[in-house]
């Protein structure tokens, strides 16, 4: 025990530490802990050691390991045993204090004990049944891997989530669920379950609060599968649930009680939610009892998939989605162009062309973007270089993957004055990624330009490319590189050398001089 007491006190900073920064030290630790690795947990391990003599400051830091939520005790369960038999780490040493077990701290630590004998009895002391903050110990002590200290420890665990009020189950629920990926694990989350499910209905109500997303997750399966939750709880978590995948889940169980019962106004009221996935759940639900006439409002929605479903509801009412786009898009007032376009560009032909292009020039950035991406989608053969130069990035970028899409276009004296400083930056790495389709040695004179621009992204994208080139297209770069430009390329290469780096300068300038 001295042996980690003079350890913790040399890390915090000397004999005369006061308890304000011991804690604080832990703390650190306990969060260096969460971002994960061995050492961490080792450094955690050895303060708790280090501090369980002392009453009162073992009480804080029991606290503070509380308060770093599920996810710690079960890596530090396995922190506290040597990695290998036979080894020891003199921090972590047997102490009078742990083996009295007169604190909770103490039989906590006890109970992570190499020695079975001593985690049963640990798990037996009256502490690990009355203090909540041991609780999560319990719960892992059911996976233990001697059958004594498992089965008693299920025993009392079984005790524990009984009791009323639900506190004591809300703790170890988030525990136990990390305990589902041991292979002893099953025991404890089944025992959980059952709990959850015999539980009142204000107690599982406040499990699927919980601040841990995997709990919250297993309190809402639970209730799923358990029919725990009735149309008004579903429809409130369908609409303002945070966590995704349980929202998503009980919207697919109100539209199942929808279509079973023959309720399309469950489903109604869901449609306008924010969440995408939830309002696909709806109207597929809506569509499948019939009501396909909700279909042609949400052909221009945001979300590919909603207006995916939306088309399929206009086909399963007979009509033709392209031929409503047609019509919306000749009048878009009113309407979301910009989802009408993306519309179009799921269903309609090259011959719809003609529709997208007054849209290149809408004064909304999105809209032109959008346009420019209905083209290329619907295969048109339209020229949009013109637009390199949007004053817009997002409609730049998309106007760079259309000309990429149909091969070099672009003549390349025009891509070579796009690339003067005396552009914006998305214009000219838009010019940089078209240069280099047109050739390796494009490519590298590119390269060797921007890799000494002032604008430090430029540069850095720059010398990122032409390290790329140098280690995969360079042993291939055939044909040699033109006579007339050897000599400029050695000139760019004498200027960029230091910041394309000795190795590749010495490549570059290796094969530009073979090939001349």
């Amino acid at each position: 025990m001295k042996s980690g007491t003079r350890w913790l006190r040399r890390l915090v900073g000397g004999e005369d530490v006061s308890d304000d920064a011991t804690v604080d030290f832990i703390q650190g630790l306990v969060r260096a802990s969460a971002r994960g690795g061995r050492a961490a947990l080792d450094d955690l391990a050895g303060a708790l050691f280090g501090v369980v003599s002392d009453a009162h400051l073992a009480e804080r830091v029991l606290d503070v390991l509380t308060e770093a939520g599920p996810g710690l005790w079960i890596p530090l369960d396995s922190a506290m045993r040597p990695p290998m038999y036979g080894s020891r780490d003199p921090r972590i040493m047997p102490a009078p204090a742990v083996r009295r077990m007169r604190t909770p701290l103490a039989v906590a630590l006890a109970a992570c004990s190499r020695d079975g004998r001593e985690r049963e009895e640990a798990v037996g002391h009256p502490l690990m049944t009355t203090d909540e903050r041991l609780f999560p110990l319990l719960a892992v002590r059911t996976a233990d891997w001697a059958d004594a200290v498992r089965s008693q420890a299920l025993r009392l665990l079984s005790e524990v989530v009984a009791r009323p009020g639900g506190a004591a189950l809300r703790t170890v629920v988030p525990v136990a669920v990390r305990l589902g990926d041991r292979r002893r694990g099953r025991p404890a989350i089944e025992l959980v379950r059952q709990a959850l499910l015999r539980a009142d209905d204000d107690t599982l109500s406040a499990a699927r609060r919980c601040e841990d997303l995997r709990g919250r997750r297993f309190a809402f399966e639970v209730s799923l599968q358990g029919g725990r939750m009735d149309e008004r709880r579903l429809a409130a978590a369908a609409r303002r649930e945070p966590d995704i995948v349980s929202r998503t889940r009980c919207a697919e169980a109100l539209a199942a009680r929808a279509i079973a019962g023959n309720r399309p106004e469950l489903m109604e009221e869901l449609l306008d939610v924010t969440s995408a996935r939830v309002r696909v759940e709806a109207l597929t639900a809506l569509v499948r009892l019939g009501r396909t006439d909700f279909g042609p409002r949400f052909l221009g929605d945001d979300a590919s998939m909603m207006r995916l479903t939306a088309q399929w509801a206009v086909r399963r009412a007979g009509g033709d989605p392209a031929e409503l786009y047609r019509r919306y898009l000749a009048a878009p007032a009113g309407r979301d162009s910009r989802g009408l376009l993306a519309g179009l560009g799921d269903c309609g032909t090259r011959a719809h062309a003609d529709l997208v292009l007054p849209f290149v020039r809408d004064p909304r950035p999105r809209v032109r973007a959008e346009a420019v991406r209905t083209l290329r989608r619907l295969g048109a053969r339209v020229d949009v270089a013109e637009m390199l130069e949007d004053p817009a990035p997002v409609v730049v970028r998309d106007v760079v993957k259309t000309l990429r899409a149909s091969g070099p276009g672009v003549p390349v004296e025009r891509l070579w004055a796009l690339l003067g400083e005396a552009h914006p930056r998305h214009v000219r790495q838009a010019a940089h990624r078209l240069l280099a389709d047109h050739g390796g040695w494009t490519r590298v004179r590119a390269d060797l330009l921007l890799a000494v621009d002032p604008d430090d992204a430029l540069s850095l994208s720059a010398r990122t490319d032409l390290d790329l080139w140098c280690s995969r297209e360079l042993p291939g770069a055939y044909p040699a590189c033109p006579a007339g430009l050897l000599g400029e390329l050695e000139d760019l290469l004498s200027a960029a050398e230091r910041a394309v780096g000795a190795r590749n300068a010495r490549l570059l300038r290796w094969v530009i001089r073979a090939g001349g």
